[in-house]
């Protein structure tokens, strides 16, 4: 799967850049939504989102903007559907992009607009977007900074934090246990 995280702010881009030189599959990109869009052929688009869908602020509302205002309603009768109006924070679930061949997932960092309290939350959401994608054979797909806007998370704690869900993804052991469970989370 070739994955693109994407930022317009370059600060975020050198932290990713610092923490993902490794994967070979990771392109870090400082770029606007539509232009990467644009130049980029992706199969899927990853929301920051809130727990009700309203996608009209910050990346949100560049993806509605580049995709047409048929996605919000689409992405809100999923979760009116599957979560009775409310998508915990933290979870994730893929749609087709009315009107595209695209996909979007859907994955809320925060529960209406605020700064993120937690963290952590940034580590989950990343964790969750990327099951979702393997879960549906994504080949390709661009994720934002999960909680760089109005979060507030600082770029380097969510480089790190994004970094710390690839690592889980990618080395789980064959059992789990206490040592498992809390690995790494003192770094974080």
């Amino acid at each position: 799967m070739k994955i693109y995280l994407l930022d317009r702010k370059q600060s975020q881009v050198d932290f990713w850049e610092l923490y993902f030189s490794d994967i070979k599959n990771v392109e870090c990109v400082c770029d606007d939504f539509a232009h990467f869009m644009d130049t980029h052929d992706v199969e899927c688009v990853v929301s920051p989102a809130n727990s009700y869908g309203l996608m009209d602020g910050g990346y949100d509302a560049a993806i509605t903007a580049y995709f047409g205002d048929a996605l919000i309603p689409h992405v809100q009768e999923y979760i009116r559907t599957h979560f009775f109006c409310e998508q915990p924070v933290g979870t994730s679930f893929l749609i087709d992009i009315p009107g595209s061949a695209k996909k979007l997932i859907h994955t809320p960092t925060m529960r209406v607009p605020s700064v993120i309290r937690e963290p952590l939350v940034v580590y989950q959401c990343t964790r969750t977007t990327l099951i979702s994608a393997m879960q549906n054979d994504i080949k390709s797909l661009v994720i934002p900074a999960f909680g760089g806007s109005c979060g507030n998370v600082p770029p380097q704690k969510i480089a790190l934090l994004m970094r710390g869900a690839f690592d889980q993804l990618w080395t789980m052991p064959s059992s789990m246990d206490w040592n498992y469970a809390n690995r790494g989370l003192e770094r974080i």
